[in-house]
């Protein structure tokens, strides 16, 4: 099964979000989830695929063909 990068960063965002208190145990905690996010950042952008499926042609006229 493949991860799913992206919700799992949002659910860890999302938490960020959610301990706000000014205490400790808040303020290390939103520091590990800051770490966790850019790991996920970094992990989701490393494995995506490009999907499309473009195919570029030469733009350049032909000089014979005229």
């Amino acid at each position: 099964m493949k991860s799913n990068f992206p919700t799992a960063r949002r659910h860890l965002e999302d938490a960020f979000r959610l301990i706000s208190g000014e205490d400790e145990l808040s303020e290390k905690s939103r520091q590990a989830l800051e770490i966790l996010i850019d790991a996920f950042l970094a992990a989701e952008f490393s494995t995506e695929k490009r999907t499309d499926n473009v195919v570029e042609f030469d733009t350049r006229r032909r000089r014979s063909a005229r």
